[in-house]
């Protein structure tokens, strides 16, 4: 159900905000967060716009054969779904997502490649996560996030 997936989304956020806080505060991480952290925001944008999805019409199949784990797709359909009207997208929503997708390419936040990564401030990670699942969680009917991000939107 979109209340399922909704909880899921949150509780995966919620993991996101103690690792990061919890671990980057003791390593040298001033701006980024461990991998699990990006991991477990990334997995819970996935399921916030998969619940909203779900909410408008979409089917499970449709979400599962359609969509996957396409980020960009979900992100896109979502808006199309009028995910803007509850969701105030601010241009480092945008730049968040970017850099996710292009930092999980090819799995890379579950399995270890070698190579040059670009990680994204969690500072703006965090807000999106958040503010997402507060936008959908109005239209899913479940609880969520009580952060305020001040002068996030403009």
């Amino acid at each position: 159900t979109e209340q399922g997936l909704a909880r899921y989304a949150y509780e995966y956020m919620d993991a996101a905000l103690i690792v990061d806080e919890m671990k980057g505060a003791q390593t040298m991480l001033s701006q980024a967060s461990y991998t699990p952290a990006y991991y477990l925001a990334f997995h819970s944008i996935e399921l916030s716009l998969k619940a909203y999805l779900l909410k408008r019409g979409v089917t499970l199949k449709q979400l599962t054969k359609t969509y996957g784990h396409d980020l960009q797709r979900l992100y896109d359909e979502a808006k199309n779904e009028h995910l803007l009207s509850d969701f105030k997208e601010d241009r480092r929503d945008v730049d968040a997502l970017h850099l996710l997708i292009d930092l999980n390419a090819d799995n890379q936040l579950r399995y270890l490649q070698t190579g040059y990564k670009t990680f994204p401030l969690f500072s703006i990670v965090e807000p999106f996560g958040v503010r997402l699942h507060q936008a959908i969680s109005k239209s899913v009917g479940m609880r969520t996030f009580s952060q305020h991000y001040v002068d996030y939107t403009y």
